[in-house]
């Protein structure tokens, strides 16, 4: 039991909230995104697996205690640096924001009481109650829809825990997790039978069974029950916090509008079960295979990156400030090496899909600048593609 408590703290804990650290003066510059920092660890976290389970599969044969050593020592190494990076920026910041706290108090007390009498002289106040009338009507409203968002999510949670399903490809890829796990092979017996066979390039290339195996060797739960049951309950709040990232790009004046659009969202994801294959039945049935988490999770963060860096080349574009971009474009990159995790398609779609949007933005934006930072965030999805040709 604290073998499970333990390996579920550091991989799904200690690991991603310590990498996410390193991205602090990036994405995560004020307190209030913490997630966003715990996002990008988690996915940061996925692309070094990636990085380090490919030369050790194609190398190693027996080779699972090796991933497991090199993959722990490597997540330890980058979550304490990532801890000891935020502790230092936490210092410095505070430091620098201490000292003029008094003063913004000050200040910005005494520009609400001018502003208070200027709305009263010129007889706007009646304007300001009013607002603060639709104010106090809008938030019952909001509250309500946050609140029934909150409860599907929490029903699809409980749903995927306590009803685990069953799909036809879990013979193969589950499979393919649990001889990982119990005879130290990598992807080298055929699931179907329990012989042995070459490396399948075209299915072994992508290493979240691998990364399934390593969680459970970590935490010494049976692969298929960290699959089935595990694994829904961090990819479905993970994917719902992109929607809110994406919700929030879009209704950007704080009304009523966001907790509705994601209560609709999480609607459809519980109906969507019109058909084996559509993208709602694979997120809540299939959760832990490549493809699902590649539709559901990798392609929404593609989504809410371009409308961060889209957002900010039109504020470039009217000489505001809008900070670095940066780190934007390199979660780009990690999350490309995420979706080559993935699927062996990962890395052909969504060097697609955002080259054509980046084309797009370069032409409506007039920044050319955009096409050579695609192209550098896209190396992973070359490299990865030519490893699928050579090997």
């Amino acid at each position: 039991m604290l073998q499970k408590a333990l390996g579920c703290l550091f991989v799904f804990g200690i690991a991603p909230v310590g990498i996410g650290g390193l991205w602090t003066k990036g994405i995560g510059q004020k307190r209030e995104k913490i997630l966003n920092l715990y996002l990008a660890g988690f996915l940061s976290e996925l692309a070094v697996f990636q990085l380090i389970a490919v030369p050790v599969m194609v190398k190693e044969v027996y080779g699972m205690n090796l991933l497991v050593y090199l993959t722990t020592a490597v997540f330890a190494v980058l979550a304490a640096t990532g801890f000891i990076w935020t502790l230092l920026r936490e210092r410095d910041l505070r430091k620098r924001t201490g000292r003029n706290e008094d003063v913004n108090q000050q200040q910005a007390g005494q520009s609400q009481a001018c502003s208070l009498r200027k709305s009263t002289i010129s007889g706007t106040g009646n304007g300001a109650r009013n607002r603060i009338r639709r104010t106090a009507v809008q938030n019952p409203e909001r509250l309500l829809f946050w609140l029934l968002f909150l409860a599907s999510v929490g029903y699809q949670m409980y749903m995927a825990f306590a009803y685990a399903s069953f799909d036809g490809d879990d013979a193969y890829y589950v499979v393919q997790s649990v001889l990982a796990d119990q005879t130290g092979v990598l992807n080298r017996i055929r699931p179907y039978t329990g012989l042995s066979t070459d490396l399948d390039i075209r299915h072994a290339l992508a290493t979240l069974p691998l990364w399934i195996a390593y969680v459970a060797r970590m935490t010494g739960i049976h692969a298929t029950i960290v699959a089935h049951t595990l694994l829904p309950l961090i990819f479905i709040p993970l994917t719902y916090y992109v929607f809110v990232q994406i919700g929030r790009k879009l209704f950007s004046d704080g009304s009523v509008k966001l907790p509705i659009f994601l209560t609709l969202v999480s609607i459809m994801q519980i109906w969507g079960n019109i058909s084996i294959y559509t993208n709602e039945t694979f997120f809540l049935t299939r959760t832990w295979q490549g493809k699902s988490v590649l539709a559901n999770l990798i392609l929404l963060v593609e989504l809410w990156l371009m409308l961060e860096l889209c957002a900010r080349e039109k504020n470039r574009e009217r000489q505001e400030e809008t900070g670095s971009q940066l780190p934007y474009w390199l979660l780009l990159a990690v999350n490309h090496i995420a979706a080559a995790m993935m699927t062996s398609m990962g890395a052909f779609l969504t060097a697609m899909l955002f080259g054509i949007t980046a084309l797009v933005a370069a032409i409506r934006y007039r920044s050319w600048s955009i096409l050579w930072k695609t192209a550098l965030c896209c190396i992973p999805n070359v490299i990865y593609l030519a490893l699928l040709l050579v090997l």
